[in-house]
């Protein structure tokens, strides 16, 4: 498992479209993925991730378990942090 405390840098933070892009990104791994607000978690799931209530500049904990994990991370980690 790979745990990544890191500060969201999307503009609008994670709301609608920046939620479904992430569950979009994260779906084409195997790993299971996690995220973490003030001790609440949220599945891979739009409006889980919806109800944290991610704005730009909120610290996160970013979980990721499986077979690919590494590439998800990085992945997963560049679109949040909005490199391009």
């Amino acid at each position: 498992m790979l745990i990544s405390d890191l500060i969201v840098r999307l503009p609008q933070g994670l709301q609608a479209r920046n939620s479904c892009r992430l569950v979009k990104n994260a779906s084409s791994f195997n790993s299971e993925v996690t995220i973490v607000k003030n001790g609440i978690s949220g599945s891979l799931d739009v409006m889980e991730i919806m109800d944290l209530n991610v704005q730009e500049g909120d610290e996160i904990t970013l979980l990721v378990d499986g077979s690919d994990e590494q590439s998800a991370a990085e992945v997963l980690k560049k679109y949040l942090l909005d490199i391009e």
